[in-house]
């Protein structure tokens, strides 16, 4: 069984892959993961289950995506989403009880009612505020906008006339100021953010869930770089990435997918064939 193009074990049988694959050309690969338990279906929120909005105030899930969601909770041992956006943010934004919601890419997470951090997170809002205070004279930059995320700021620069010009004033900038460069910078689609350099990631979210469910299979779908840590993971542990790809998809995710999806709208249609194949594939 190859997936994408990467070396990998499905179930302890090592495969490789040569080439690029769109996803619902290889559908029987997909059921042979499937046919793994516990399995996982972890996803990404803006780009992946939610159309790229001009801000993120605007961003609407699917409603065929969220409908399918709802149906996998009841179906599989693990749905999560895994997002930069707050914890809460992205539970109020998808709205699926039995979900588990991640946010700040692994820094924080909506359990029991309540957000939950990682432990050494607790010092940096305070820090995520005085940086925001070094950096507000981006502002003078038309179009920018500066997101406080609680424990990471997001430097928004989709509606600047002059996009690289903003970027490389906003990572001149953070590399010239005392506070906001003590924070690891990454870079996702349009934007730049901060975040404490306490080394996680998606990643590390997503290795967190396959040790909490004792995840056997798995699958993960993302469209940006911030997903890459993630694809890592699940290629280390034998479970497939699927990038979803855009106009504005790097290339890093086109290259690092085991499987590709071609926008939103192809997910809603690869989680509507999920929620009739699982029953199927564990009678």
């Amino acid at each position: 069984m190859e997936i994408g193009s990467h070396t990998i074990a499905i179930g302890g049988v090592r495969v490789s892959g040569k080439s690029k694959k769109y996803l619902f050309d290889h559908l029987d690969t997909v059921g042979e993961l499937l046919a793994l338990s516990p399995f996982g279906l972890i996803t990404d929120v803006d780009g992946t289950i939610s159309e790229i909005a001009p801000s993120p105030e605007e961003a609407r899930v699917s409603p065929v995506c969220r409908e399918q969601l709802a149906s996998l909770t009841k179906q599989l041992e693990l749905v999560a989403a895994i997002s930069g956006r707050r914890a809460l943010e992205v539970r109020e934004m998808i709205g699926i009880e039995g979900m588990v919601y991640i946010g700040n890419h692994g820094l924080e997470r909506w359990q029991n009612g309540a957000v939950e951090f990682i432990e050494g997170v607790q010092e940096y809002p305070a820090r995520v505020i005085a940086a925001l205070e070094e950096l507000r004279g981006l502002l003078a930059i038309d179009g920018l906008a500066l997101e406080n995320k609680g424990v990471t700021l997001a430097i928004h620069y989709r509606h600047c006339p002059h996009r690289d010009h903003a970027r490389r004033a906003i990572l001149e900038k953070i590399a010239t100021s005392a506070i906001a460069s003590e924070f690891r910078t990454m870079e996702g689609r349009m934007v730049v953010e901060l975040r404490p350099p306490l080394g996680v990631h998606k990643g590390t979210a997503v290795n967190a869930l396959r040790e909490s469910y004792r995840l056997r299979g798995g699958i993960y779908l993302g469209d940006d770089a911030s997903d890459l840590d993630a694809f890592r993971v699940m290629h280390q542990k034998g479970f497939a990435a699927v990038g979803v790809i855009a106009d504005e998809t790097p290339d890093e995710v086109t290259r690092e997918a085991d499987f590709t999806l071609n926008g939103v709208g192809d997910v809603a249609r690869f989680l509507k064939w999920l929620t009739e194949a699982v029953p199927e594939l564990r009678h």
